[in-house]
């Protein structure tokens, strides 16, 4: 039962990562990416996008499975 859990986080955080990626290369990334910057000069505040969101839940998740599987040695 683990093993499926931790192929399902694997798959999840790659399928996260990949959406990221794509959301990144598009229109609508490239337009947040603009307008955080933008948000970023005109109030100093932290405005993180969709894109960099996906990054890190995708990441967490790939970490987290990886183990599971014996991919990582303990």
């Amino acid at each position: 039962m683990g093993k499926i859990i931790a192929l399902a986080a694997l798959i999840a955080g790659g399928w996260l990562v990949y959406t990221g990626y794509e959301r990144g290369q598009s229109l609508a990334g490239k337009t947040a990416d603009s307008l955080s910057k933008l948000g970023q000069k005109i109030d100093g505040g932290d405005h993180m996008t969709d894109q960099t969101k996906y990054y890190i839940g995708g990441a967490v998740l790939l970490v987290g499975g990886a183990p599971g599987l014996g991919l990582v040695r303990k």
